[in-house]
């Protein structure tokens, strides 16, 4: 089996069964279709039990969280690469006709991590084409300094990958402490440093922005991800400092892509955490009104004059003092979570979502 589609669905209409039957279309021999469904609608269940078919598959499951649907999707998938698709967006036709014969070609390189193409980014002011440029690179920082270039929504989530390295890259994500909204991030840096994307010279993807467009919408999404996780709203003050923290630390100590030489990794490391802290410094961030606004701000403040002279003990230690005001156990497991990664310890297996 070449090819895996997974779509861990949750939303429930016409328009997601939409886009499910069309994923359903292309099952084939080299191509399996893996869908599962956590929405609890009885009438979606109804209708998607009609969309089995040889080499497409239909899981029914109970409600969970959106980490844990692709998982257990993910452990069901025996193709060489999988392809990650979104029950609100767009796949076309033709581009997936086209990766059989790709795949076939490039399959055995190990080199190769995945698959990119041209991307539809359509929001409601009009869409535009876009492409990551240097994925196909064959030296690794040339790769990540490409994805930080591009400005806009991180959508090398949706491409095909081979299958042993996002199987790595999710024990990994289901290994930490703590899950958030940027994770997605975290996770093409990871594939990125795994291997390079060969260009499939056509469109590939349509992205909908959606929520993600306005910048209210889009950081109370990032909320509802730092509550779930069991934070109070005033963490999203810290969103692009604890995304450039993580990335930089995973990318000097981890062993979940092959190894690179220390100086290498240094200098992917200081890029990565540059990009996130442009943005820490230059996107405002909402705190909703929380309780804990002052404090989140006061260390905002700080962490923007000081961080050249902070070390990873540095900064987890002030982004540990103020997860400890909004929650002392969550803190505790962040600490020892990133102390020991930081250390080279190996971590002790962590909860991704809070229980």
């Amino acid at each position: 089996m070449q090819l895996s589609i997974l779509i861990a669905t949750n939303r429930s209409g016409l328009l997601a069964c939409s886009r499910i039957a069309q994923a359903c279309s292309w099952a084939s021999p080299d191509i399996e279709v893996i869908v599962r469904d956590n929405s609890g609608d009885a009438e979606k269940r109804e209708l998607l039990g009609h969309f089995r078919r040889e080499n497409c598959h239909i899981i029914i499951a109970e409600p969970c969280d959106g980490l844990t649907n692709f998982s257990e999707i993910l452990r069901l998938a025996k193709g060489d690469f999988v392809f990650l698709l979104a029950d609100d967006d767009f796949c076309f036709d033709h581009a997936v006709a086209s990766l059989s014969g790709l795949l076939a070609q490039i399959g055995s390189d190990r080199t190769v991590a995945g698959i990119t193409g041209a991307y539809v980014v359509e929001s409601s002011q009009g869409s535009s084409v876009v492409s990551y440029p240097n994925a196909e690179a064959d030296d690794a920082a040339t790769r990540v300094a490409g994805f930080l270039s591009y400005a806009g929504p991180n959508i090398l989530h949706y491409a095909p990958v081979r299958r042993a390295i996002v199987q790595r890259v999710f024990a990994f994500m289901n290994s930490l402490p703590l899950y958030f909204s940027f994770h997605d991030q975290i996770v093409c840096l990871l594939y990125l440093l795994n291997g390079k994307f060969v260009r499939l010279k056509r469109l590939l993807y349509l992205y909908d922005v959606g929520v993600w467009e306005r910048a209210e919408s889009a950081q109370q999404r990032d909320v509802d991800f730092y509550r779930q996780a069991g934070l109070d709203p005033a963490i999203n003050v810290l969103h692009w400092f604890l995304c450039g923290f993580e990335g930089a630390a995973l990318i000097r100590n981890a062993d979940v892509f092959p190894d690179l030489a220390i100086a290498q990794r240094q200098a992917i490391a200081d890029r990565w955490f540059s990009a996130m802290f442009v943005r820490f410094t230059g996107h405002p961030r909402l705190t909703f009104e929380s309780g804990f606004a002052g404090e989140a701000e006061k260390l905002r403040d700080k962490l923007q004059v000081t961080t050249g002279q902070l070390t990873f003990d540095g900064m987890l230690t002030e982004i540990c003092g103020l997860m400890a005001l909004l929650s002392k156990d969550k803190a505790q497991r962040y600490h020892d979570f990133w102390d020991a990664l930081i250390k080279r310890r190996k971590p002790a297996p962590g909860i991704a979502q809070a229980s």
